[in-house]
């Protein structure tokens, strides 16, 4: 690569004679020439060659060349090696021209080839030096502001852009969104094929958001399994929703990871600015508290206005915890009934059971805002023995006109390790009289893989005792089919992430039409969740898939509002449609 030098010197001798030492160097040098600050102005700002060095004169005609420093600086850049060649001066001012950032002071008394070729060889050394040292500060500056494993901008270099637009949006009125996206149940999957599989995972999470994004958008890693994208210009919650259904789209899509083809879902909050705040604190705990209602609701996107009364933020669900127990002391815990219908006879098979709660001074709080509390506290074990005794007065209400109908009590991992679960689900059958058959125990699968032996012995004992047992949320982000064979399972519950869209998915239509196929050879209950158009429910008889649950078929109800709609469900039979849905 050619080296460019530019030789400022008023007199035509002393340029012509350091013009012939410089082609003589090695490797050669490109010489342009100026006689006065004027055309060396001229020179630097046509800018045609990027000039590596600049042998200067201090004594020009038209003053002195000392004061074409600053505007080398900026138009050539700091890489630029200056090179003082002047027939006047002294020690003094050499030191005096260094401290200016003159890379080397050389008396025209006595220049030669060999000190002009050893000026030049320094001088390339120093720029090698210096444009290493700059790449790795810029090196250095951009890992202390991305995050290390996916290289997206990291927690500390998010929140300063979105102080930016906070600032500018109180100056000039800009609007702009933001997303809270949180991975479901990325902890499993770690627990599952392990860290290296979830670093794997994450690395293809960043790359999918930065490729779902424009370029003057920000996908950022907040840390662990949390991620953030800032939408500059976006006023609207439309276009923002639009956005993040895109997003979730693009990561609900199968990662062809080294473990094979994993899907994992995600949940969004959204808050506009102005609309939900103006400042840094507020706009994250309002896009936080969306994400964190949209983890537990049908819709896996959630705008912050969407939010209900009782959906309250962190602080308040600590106080409601406080009052938790109270409340099932009370019974101001109800539970309604969700149902499961063949949709092939459209007849109910049975429902699943829902808590409700009604505060006295917040209203009805929403299931998000106490059941995600309670499963990480003290509680979970009298809250499931109160759902179980719920259920079991609603089957007694069922029964005897319809025997047949089940009821189904979600169970979590910490539940399968409480001493006596056994004894206690079976005494209570004993004390209300109901068949084992009618009580449905629904888990998921982290509540077989956080202890499978202790899972085991516990639900291979319940089934022996006549408890039907089902995988709920089957294939929400990882799934072991190792499940159905090592447990006793009696039914299996389609995710709803992959009935919602079923009409427009040909891979969710595949994954129904192959798990429809495999119930079937094996004897066991394929329900679709989240089935909420006729169109859905057709197409997963199509399919093959028998069996249905959603709020196309029924919201949660009450007993009375079950056993009403029991009967219109059953006067319409054999007509081929089911009853229009009970509002909860």
């Amino acid at each position: 690569m050619p080296v460019h030098a530019l030789v400022i010197d008023d007199d035509d001798v002393d340029r012509e004679k350091l013009k012939r030492l410089l082609k003589r160097c090695r490797p050669g040098v490109d010489v342009a020439e100026a006689n006065s600050k004027v055309s060396a102005l001229a020179e630097l700002r046509g800018q045609a060659k990027n000039f590596s060095f600049i042998f200067l004169d201090f004594k020009l005609d038209d003053g002195d060349g000392r004061d074409l420093l600053p505007d080398i600086w900026q138009l050539v850049g700091s890489d630029c090696v200056v090179i003082a060649v002047t027939g006047y001066g002294s020690d003094r001012a050499a030191a005096d021209a260094i401290k200016l950032g003159i890379h080397e002071y050389l008396s025209k008394n006595e220049l030669t080839g060999e000190r002009v070729a050893v000026a030049i060889r320094d001088g390339l050394d120093w720029i090698e030096g210096h444009q290493r040292a700059r790449v790795a500060e810029q090196e250095l500056i951009h890992r202390s502001l991305h995050d290390a494993l996916t290289d997206l901008p990291n927690r500390h270099l998010f929140l300063d852009r979105i102080e930016y637009h906070c600032a500018q949006q109180r100056r000039d009125g800009h609007a702009f969104a933001l997303l809270m996206i949180d991975l479901d149940r990325f902890k499993q999957v770690n627990d599952e094929f392990g860290h290296l599989l979830g670093d794997e995972l994450l690395v293809e999470v960043g790359r999918r958001l930065r490729e779902g994004v424009r370029e003057v958008d920000t996908a950022a890693r907040l840390g662990g399994d949390e991620f953030a994208v800032l939408l500059p210009g976006v006023a609207t919650l439309d276009v923002a929703e639009a956005v993040g259904r895109k997003l979730v789209g693009a990561l609900e899509a199968p990662m062809a990871l080294s473990c094979g083809p994993l899907s994992i879902a995600a949940s969004i909050g959204i808050v506009v600015a102005p609309q939900h705040g103006h400042d840094v604190t507020t706009l994250l705990s309002r896009a936080d508290q969306a994400m964190y209602r949209a983890k537990r609701n049908l819709d896996k996107v959630m705008l912050y206005d969407d939010l209900e009364p009782g959906s309250t933020n962190i602080l308040d669900r600590m106080v409601l915890m406080g009052e938790m127990e109270l409340a099932l002391e009370r019974g101001d815990i109800q539970w309604h009934l969700q149902p499961k219908v063949d949709l092939a006879a459209s007849r109910p098979t049975g429902f699943e059971a829902l808590a409700r709660w009604r505060h006295s001074r917040f209203g009805p709080i929403a299931p998000d805002a106490f059941i995600t509390a309670i499963e990480g506290s003290k509680l979970i074990w009298p809250f499931t023995l109160a759902t179980i005794d719920a259920a079991l007065g609603h089957l007694q209400r069922l029964g005897p006109t319809h025997p047949h109908l089940s009821i189904s009590v979600n169970v979590s991992a910490r539940v399968l390790q409480q001493p006596g679960l056994v004894e206690h689900v079976i005494q209570k059958l004993d004390s209300a009289g109901i068949d084992p058959r009618r009580l449905v125990l629904e888990l998921t699968e982290t509540a077989l893989i956080s202890n499978p032996s202790q899972a085991r012995k516990v639900l291979d004992e319940l089934a022996t005792r006549g408890i039907d047992l089902s995988i709920d949320d089957f294939g929400a982000g990882f799934t072991s089919f190792g499940y159905l064979r090592d447990f006793m399972v009696r039914e299996i519950k389609i995710d709803k992430s992959y009935i919602l869209n079923l009409t427009e998915r040909s891979f969710d239509q595949s994954l129904v039409t192959c798990l429809a196929v495999f119930c079937e050879a094996r004897g066991l209950r394929l329900v679709a969740e989240g089935v909420e158009t006729p169109e859905c429910l057709a197409r997963l008889l199509e399919l093959g898939c028998r069996y249905g649950q959603g709020y196309g078929i029924g919201r949660p109800m009450t007993i009375d509002a079950a056993l009403t709609w029991i009967v219109e469900q059953e006067a319409g039979a054999g007509d081929g449609a089911l009853a229009p849905p009970l509002e909860d």
